[in-house]
């Protein structure tokens, strides 16, 4: 947690984003890029590939928010560009830039491809012990409904909006007001947790959610809001 700032109402639901917060793929989006890089004669490390992905989470954070889940090849083309720039990679964007896209259709459809943060089901079990309502808000498809039900996740939550079931993706203010309808909850009165700054917090807070940043990688040193590195800070968020 980089400050000590409390909750400014007291809080009856708390909800959450899901990749990247709650769950994450396997093979993560570090090691799909080196592989990728690595079979096209990449001869960098894994650790320069990580930096770079985690500088263009940054620069492309806003930009991303921007997203409507459909026609993003020629933002992801940028991203990829960035990437290989600032590892000096200099293969060709086009083949590299679709053997990512494919490489990662290919793992993100998987059920079995997702995980679980080892921070998650204990403060999942702790937060249902205190009553709190909880669920999950999360630009995705179905697939998710059935990627919580395989990591055996959905029995700890009372609501989980899916962008692609109720037509409006975050950071509108639209679906996290349909969370608020779910829980039954003012917007004051419920916690968002997500780990993108424009997407997840800003777009909450937007909606009139209390908001925190969990930079589990540590993306967004430079932003001073509500922020912790793993979900068991949370709990002091709550005394």
């Amino acid at each position: 947690m980089t400050r000590e700032d409390k909750m400014t109402e007291e809080l009856d639901a708390i909800a959450f984003d899901a990749g990247g917060t709650l769950i994450d793929l396997s093979p993560s989006k570090e090691e799909v890029f080196y592989e990728v890089m690595h079979r096209n004669g990449f001869l960098g490390t894994r650790e320069s590939v990580t930096r770079a992905i985690t500088l263009a989470e940054r620069v492309y954070d806003e930009e991303s928010a921007s997203l409507d889940g459909n026609n993003e090849i020629a933002f992801w083309h940028r991203y990829d560009k960035f990437v290989f720039n600032e590892v000096g990679f200099k293969g060709d964007l086009a083949t590299l830039s679709k053997d990512l896209g494919d490489s990662f259709e290919e793992i993100v459809q998987k059920v079995g491809s997702w995980y679980v943060y080892p921070d998650v089901v204990p403060l999942l079990e702790d937060l249902k012990k205190r009553d709190f309502k909880l669920g999950i808000i999360s630009n995705a498809t179905d697939l998710l409904n059935k990627v919580l039900d395989n990591l055996a996740l959905t029995k700890y939550f009372d609501f989980v909006v899916i962008s692609a079931q109720v037509g409006s993706r975050k950071p509108s203010k639209d679906i996290f007001r349909i969370a608020g309808k779910k829980a039954k909850t003012p917007l004051s009165r419920m916690l968002y947790v997500g780990d993108r700054y424009t997407i997840d917090v800003l777009g909450a807070k937007r909606a009139g959610m209390q908001a925190l940043l969990l930079d589990r990688y540590n993306v967004y040193s430079d932003i001073d809001c509500l922020k912790a590195n793993d979900l068991n800070y949370l709990r002091r968020f709550l005394a």
